[in-house]
C-alpha cells in the first residue's frame, strides 16, 4: 500500500497505542484491527474560465479525459482504500463522458461507487456530484433513500456523506465543499455544525468514527473553523507530519491550472482530511501532484503543462478508534 510520508516516531508511537488496546495494556482505547487509505481529489469541474485564453474549457471533455488519464495513472500506483471526489462530472445521456465511468474502467475498477448530486448545468448538460469510490475491505452500506443527502452550502458549496463499513462497524464519510470565497467560508461552519450535529444522531454513529474530508479551508485563528473541530473533537491529518508549512499546501503558483484561475491568490492548505482525535494517523500527505511537461489539449486555454487538478490531493492512512459507549 502507497504512504505518502511516513514519520517513524508517532508510527512507533501508534502501534503501542493500538497494542495496548488490542491486548490488555493501559490505555483503555479500543482501535480497528486493521489501518485504511484515504485520498482526497477536487477534479475541478472546468466552470472557472482560465485567464489565459479567451477560450472557455467548460464542457471541453477531450481536456477532461487528458486529465482523467493522469489522475488513473496516478491512482494506479497508490490504489487507496477510498477515494473522496468533489466535482465529480457525467453528461447527460452520453457514458462515456462520465468521471465515474471513465476511471472505473481503470484505476479504480471493481470499486463501490456512492454519488450524491450536487448541481445540474443546463449549457453544458452535465452533472455534478459528490462521489466516493470504497475497495475491500472497505464496503458501501445502504442508506435511507428518504433521507437528505445533500446541503447546498453558500453558491458554489455543497456537504453529502456516504456510509460506510469496515469490519461489520460503520464510519460515517462527509464529503464537504465549502465556499471558495474564504471570507464568507468561515461564517457557514456554524451551519456546517448543525447540519452534521443532526446527522450523526440520526445514523447513530459515534464521533470515534467520523471522516470529513474534501475542500476545508481554515486555521486556528478562524472563530468558525475552531468552534467545528472543538465540537466534534476532529483533528487535521497532517498534524505531525508537516515538517515546514509548505508541506502541507495543496496549491502551488507551479501549477498551471491554479495558476491560470487562482485571480492572484497564494498558495494554501485547503484539501483537508479531518478525523476524530483519537485516531491513529500513520501517514499523511499531498498526492496527485505529478505534471507531464506537454498538453494536447491545453495550449488552446493557454496551459501547455498538464495537470490533474487545480488543486493536489490529500492522502492519509489511519486506523479508527472504536466507540467510547
Amino acid at each position: 500500500m502507497h504512504l505518502p510520508r511516513v514519520l517513524a516516531p508517532l508510527l512507533f508511537f501508534g502501534l503501542i497505542q493500538t497494542s495496548c488496546a488490542l491486548f490488555g495494556g493501559q490505555s483503555q482505547k479500543e482501535f480497528d484491527e486493521r489501518s485504511f487509505s484515504i485520498l482526497n481529489l477536487n477534479l475541478f469541474n472546468q466552470r472557472n474560465q482560465s485567464s489565459l485564453s479567451a477560450k472557455n474549457w467548460k464542457g471541453d471533455w477531450l481536456f477532461r479525459r487528458e486529465r482523467l488519464e493522469l489522475i488513473d495513472e496516478q491512482l494506479r500506483v497508490s490504489r487507496p482504500d477510498i477515494v473522496v471526489f468533489q466535482e465529480a462530472l457525467t453528461r447527460r445521456d452520453s457514458p462515456s463522458e462520465s468521471d465515474m465511468n471513465i476511471l472505473s474502467a481503470g484505476a479504480l475498477e471493481g470499486y463501490e461507487w456512492d454519488a450524491s448530486l450536487v448541481q445540474a448545468y443546463r449549457d453544458t448538460q452535465e452533472m455534478q456530484y459528490n462521489t466516493a469510490a470504497v475497495g475491500l475491505p472497505i464496503k458501501l452500506m445502504s442508506r435511507d433513500i428518504n433521507v437528505k443527502a445533500v446541503w447546498p452550502i453558500g453558491v458554489d458549496g455543497a456537504m453529502s456523506y456516504s456510509l460506510l463499513e469496515l469490519d461489520q462497524r460503520p464510519i460515517l464519510l462527509v464529503n464537504l465543499q465549502m465556499p471558495e470565497a474564504t471570507q464568507r467560508a468561515d461564517a457557514w461552519y456554524g451551519f456546517v455544525r448543525s447540519e452534521l450535529r443532526g446527522l450523526l444522531k440520526m445514523t447513530g454513529i459515534c464521533p470515534q468514527r467520523l471522516i470529513v474530508s474534501g475542500h476545508i479551508p481554515g486555521s486556528s485563528i478562524w472563530r468558525g473553523y475552531s468552534e467545528f473541530v472543538t465540537e466534534f473533537n476532529l483533528k487535521d491529518t497532517t498534524t505531525g507530519f508537516c515538517e515546514a508549512a509548505s508541506d502541507c499546501l495543496t496549491t502551488s503558483t507551479q501549477n498551471d491550472l491554479f495558476s491560470s484561475i487562482n485571480n492572484g491568490q497564494g498558495a494554501s492548505h485547503s484539501e483537508r482530511i479531518l478525523v476524530h482525535n483519537d485516531s491513529i494517523i500513520f501517514s499523511s500527505g499531498t498526492s496527485m501532484m505529478k505534471m507531464r511537461p506537454t498538453s494536447v489539449n491545453g495550449p488552446q486555454y493557454g496551459v501547455h503543462r498538464l495537470w490533474a487538478s487545480p488543486n493536489f490531493g490529500w492522502e492519509a492512512e489511519l486506523r479508527l478508534a472504536r466507540c467510547s459507549w
